[in-house]
């Protein structure tokens, strides 16, 4: 009988054991950050992109969400606009984009959107899917985005800005 409580109590212990080291395990996972991280987008943001003028809004987190706008200006006209959220959803901060033409005709489905996850953030850098956002200098943004091409191929587009006043 002393044998099988040895034996019940070993495995007791070695359940103990992997539990904590599953939680160790869980709480060393990188954990996704709150959007305050990203107030550092805040602002009004105006540069060159796509051969034209870009101005680029980002509001501080409230209820939940970040939102910014995009306007691209060609010819002293506007071409197309993009309303963009960043929330944090079961998967982390995703990035959403819906494109509108000049005449605010969507460019995609009424409930489709391009979605970019989170990925990471080093330094001034701040890493969704293959867009990124950098922080060169104090009032600076830079965003590479991958940019599809008509043949199928993808290339990546620089938008240099600086902040300017509303």
């Amino acid at each position: 009988m002393r044998t099988k409580s040895c034996v019940c109590f070993v495995l007791a212990l070695l359940m103990a054991s992997a539990i904590q080291l599953q939680a160790d395990n869980d709480a060393s996972k990188a954990v996704a950050p709150a959007l305050e991280k990203f107030n550092w987008l805040v602002g009004h943001w105006r540069g060159e992109g796509l051969g034209g003028v870009c101005e680029e809004t980002w509001l501080p987190e409230s209820g939940g969400c970040m939102l910014g706008t995009f306007k691209f200006i060609q010819n002293d006209k506007a071409n197309f606009y993009e309303l963009m959220t960043i929330t944090i959803d079961s998967l982390g901060p995703a990035l959403r984009v819906k494109h509108f033409n000049a005449d605010m005709t969507g460019w995609e489905d009424k409930t489709e959107m391009v979605t970019f996850r989170y990925d990471s953030t080093s330094g001034n850098q701040l890493f969704f899917d293959g867009l990124t956002f950098i922080k060169p200098v104090q009032d600076s943004l830079q965003i590479s985005v991958p940019i599809k091409n008509t043949d199928g191929t993808t290339s990546e587009e620089m938008f240099n800005f600086k902040r300017v006043d509303f």
